[in-house]
């Protein structure tokens, strides 16, 4: 990235689009919309939420739910130590 963005550019960063951080050239305009969600209705039924990203979960854990679960847990291994579990398990195979 310091190869080209110089000291002075505007740039705008974002990471609206998911997971991934993705760097504009210049200063896009926006509009910023705040919700207060501390005033939501009682819906008639508990929420609950199975995510595969620990990241998102924590998020989502600020929304009102009865619980959340964290599905498919080779995704959980890999984000808390980058590799995925069926490449250490054939660790000796890989190229």
């Amino acid at each position: 990235a310091t190869d080209k963005v110089k000291k002075g550019d505007k740039v705008t960063v974002s990471c609206a689009e998911g997971d991934t951080g993705f760097i504009y050239k210049g200063e896009l305009k926006f509009e910023k919309n705040v919700q207060d969600l501390g005033e939501l209705p009682e819906v008639g039924l508990k929420i609950m939420m199975n995510v595969g990203n620990p990241e998102t979960a924590f998020s989502f854990g600020q929304l009102p739910n009865e619980g959340i679960g964290l599905a498919r847990l080779e995704f959980v291994i890999n984000n808390a130590i980058g590799v995925h579990p069926k490449a250490l398990l054939n660790y000796d195979t890989l190229d």
